[in-house]
């Protein structure tokens, strides 16, 4: 049994009320009511002790209201996710030691930090409110500011912190309290590619390998999510597939890209290109198209696509395997068209 479990996990949501406090729609629901906009549709899957489970999917694919449900925020319509064992809704007092959530896109965590106290008062006082031994809170301040690269920045008052660093200072959270459960939810959102960088090797080193949490991630980043994680579940309301991610990528290994830089390109052309490519990306920019082609079969259709080009005046052209993010896009497709 995992240590975070989901089992036949269901959110249905109303749909959104027009008119004047949403009497119009209120009405007609009376009469027949509509169809509910569905958030979750049975999710399944359990997350191991120790490991970094990854949660990726599209804005609006439910990855925010599984997190909420963890957190009892969110009473799910049917199903259950079970936490070390305990319901999350039903136990959750019994799980709030256990487990922290930092939710990316709450700008200010819901209160918890005040605007005009310190950092490093802040952090002290979280760590008073999770009960953290006395003797060892200083302890953890330093290491929190020193893994995040906040040292700098301890006597400054929060509200004066630029929108990334309050990111980091939520995240030191964690460091603070240490629990076994850790849940992200787009916890890199809004850093610059350098802090990204030291996040993610604090979750993965520090957070995961040194003090064992378990690590639930949720986000669309592709190579976030196959830098950090040791298994990945892509969810567009349902889950489409779990597996390690460099799995997930063979996946999409059907077919081969293929990436040029064109002088020209007419609409001919592109008809022309049709009967040898699955689908095709386009962008124009400084007079140069750029292009993507997905194919099969490399033999065969290569030399029928380049010659269907060969009047575009090609400047550039390369051939390369799918990333996770092309397997990503692939899953998804794939899972519109089975709906």
């Amino acid at each position: 049994m995992g240590i975070i479990e989901a089992e036949h996990l269901d959110k249905y949501y109303p749909p959104p009320r027009k008119g004047t406090f949403g009497f119009i729609d209120l009405i007609k629901d009376l009469r027949k009511p509509r169809e509910t906009l569905p958030a979750l549709v049975d999710v399944n899957f359990e997350v191991k002790e120790g490991e970094i489970f990854g949660l990726l999917g599209p804005n609006g694919a439910g990855k925010t209201t599984f997190c909420k449900i963890m957190n009892a925020l969110v009473i799910p319509t049917s199903g259950h996710i079970y936490i070390d064992d305990y319901e999350s809704v039903k136990d959750h007092e019994k799980i709030t030691r256990k487990m922290v959530t930092i939710f990316g896109g709450e700008r200010e965590m819901w209160g918890l930090f005040s605007w005009r106290v310190t950092i490093e008062r802040n952090l002290k006082y979280i760590a008073e409110l999770w009960k953290v031994p006395p003797h060892l809170i200083k302890k953890r301040i330093d290491y929190a500011m020193e893994i995040l690269d906040l040292e700098e920045k301890r006597k400054e008052w929060y509200q004066k912190l630029s929108a990334g660093m309050k990111q980091k200072v939520h995240l030191a959270l964690a460091f603070i309290v240490q629990p076994k459960i850790i849940v992200l939810d787009e916890p890199t959102i809004r850093l610059d590619v350098p802090s990204k960088r030291r996040v993610h090797n604090a979750i993965k080193k520090e957070l995961c390998r040194n003090l064992g949490s378990t690590i639930l991630l949720t986000t669309h980043d592709m190579s976030e999510a196959e830098k950090m994680c040791d298994r990945v579940a892509i969810l567009n309301t349902k889950i489409e597939f779990i597996d390690r991610p460099e799995n997930i990528k063979e996946l999409s290994k059907e077919y081969e890209i293929l990436e040029l830089k064109l002088k020209y390109l007419n609409s001919k052309t592109k008809k022309d290109l049709e009967p040898f490519t699955i689908r095709t990306e386009e962008t124009y920019k400084n007079g140069i198209y750029k292009l993507k082609i997905f194919f099969e079969d490399k033999e065969k259709n290569l030399p029928e696509i380049l010659g269907v080009l060969k009047s575009s005046k090609i400047e550039d052209i390369k051939i390369r395997t799918p990333s996770l993010e092309d397997a990503f896009i692939y899953m998804i497709n794939r899972g519109k068209k089975d709906v």
